[in-house]
């Protein structure tokens, strides 16, 4: 297995550095811009698989790999989506393991082949429903949907609304940062940490020199 791993790595990374556009490059002006929504709209869509030239048959189930194999094909993995601008992004810490199945079980998607704005890897199939992915527990709609149960439309004062951000700020960076989540403190979310004047912690911008 670990002479098909090397081979497979070695496929990933001329597929991430030989990307095949589906058009044209020329330089990009300001005045072509268009929005995200328009660019759904008239974007190329291709297989990803086809594309990229990497099978989902080709990648090895999880259950047959150690964990540096798992970690060096995951790496590679996300850096060839990064290539082809179709970002896996993950919101909470997630197992690599998982993260690698989640890529794997995925792999044979429709991707919107962008210009403008950033694409992303799909995380499941259209209508799954919460944690029946490959995720599981780490379901990121799951996430996003008690993410935004954080927001409500009553009517609050500024210090609750305040307080309001503060706690689901760092409900979020839990998830996200696990036992690191104090090296992303929303200061500047919390009143305790105000200067005399009640204004919000700066993270030091006042000692930066203004040329």
């Amino acid at each position: 297995m670990q002479k098909y791993v090397e081979q497979l790595l070695d496929d990933i990374a001329y597929s991430t550095e030989n990307v095949s556009w589906p058009f044209i490059e020329k330089e990009l002006h300001l005045q072509d811009w268009i929005s995200d929504e328009e660019e759904d709209k008239i974007a190329l869509v291709r297989n990803l698989q086809e594309w990229s030239g990497i099978y989902q048959e080709m990648l090895p189930p999880g259950n047959r790999l150690d964990d540096i194999q798992v970690h060096l094909l995951l790496k590679a993995l996300s850096k060839m989506l990064d290539a082809y601008n179709c970002a896996f992004v993950l919101q909470t810490q997630v197992p690599e393991r998982i993260q690698y199945a989640t890529i794997r079980g995925n792999f044979n998607q429709q991707v919107r082949v962008k210009r403008w704005h950033q694409g992303f890897f799909s995380l499941c199939p259209t209508g799954t429903m919460h944690k029946k992915c490959e995720l599981g527990e780490f379901c990121q709609c799951a996430f996003y949907t008690e993410f935004f149960a954080g927001f409500s439309n009553e009517q609050l004062s500024a210090e609750e609304e305040r307080a309001r951000l503060l706690e689901i700020e760092i409900r979020h960076i839990k998830r996200k940062y696990g036992d690191d989540w104090m090296k992303y403190y929303p200061y500047h979310l919390d009143a305790k940490y105000d200067d005399e004047n009640g204004n919000p912690y700066n993270y030091g911008w006042d000692d930066w020199e203004i040329v």
